[in-house]
């Protein structure tokens, strides 16, 4: 017998209880912790432009791309990616895009102390997610190309003015100056890409109009 569970957004408490119930039948439970497709697809569309280039580098060095490669120039940091791709990980499980404890897709490499010589995935991953950036660039070019553009105006908006709480509203107001004309809808998906980056954080006391503020990562 098989049984296939799949939980939207879980709990803590909840969370707590099913991992630990999972853990006292171990031994008869089979973990679906592998990357298909369809999660580096959802795993490639919540990362930030930036990050965005370092799988997309290490899918096109069959498993390997040089820091140098990344940078526009040398004064370019890639500080802070490592704990953002982190980041992006725990709360895709947490919202049940992958399992939890599934491996992370690229990895930095050394030479430490805060310092990144380069990413790495794993050469079994790599065909996974050529698959997965070939599909999300070929199927839906001019798709992705506008959403990438209006989200990148969005979060460049957000970097540059920080103070105050961001809604649909305030997003709608700011891409419509920068040309992007948007509905209330887009505007809300584009707020929830970027606090899976990282980048802002949903108010507690929001009520049903989701707010966010910044959370300065």
């Amino acid at each position: 017998m098989r049984i296939t569970v799949t939980i939207d957004q879980p709990g803590s408490e909840f969370q707590e209880k099913l991992l630990a119930l999972l853990a006292e039948h171990a031994v008869h439970v089979e973990m679906d912790a592998m990357w298909t497709a369809e999660r580096a697809q959802a795993y490639y569309r919540s990362l930030p432009t930036r990050a965005r280039r370092i799988v997309a580098g290490a899918v096109a060095g069959d498993g390997y791309v040089a820091a140098e490669d990344l940078r526009d120039d040398e004064s370019t940091s890639l500080r802070g990616h490592s704990a953002a791709l982190k980041r992006l990980l725990q709360r895709g499980a947490l919202r049940g895009m992958w399992p939890e404890g599934i491996q992370p897709p690229i990895t930095p490499q050394g030479p430490g102390f805060g310092k990144v010589g380069g990413y790495a995935m794993d050469e079994d991953l790599v065909p996974v997610f050529f698959a997965a950036l070939t599909s999300v660039e070929d199927e839906h070019e001019e798709w992705v190309r506008r959403r990438l553009t209006q989200a990148e105006v969005l979060e460049g908006a957000i970097r540059a003015n920080e103070a105050g709480a961001w809604d649909a509203r305030r997003a709608v107001t700011t891409l419509s100056a920068a040309g992007h004309q948007v509905a209330a809808r887009r505007a809300r998906q584009i707020l929830r890409d970027l606090e899976m980056t990282g980048l802002l954080r949903r108010s507690d006391a929001a009520g049903d109009s989701a707010v966010y503020a910044v959370t300065g990562d």
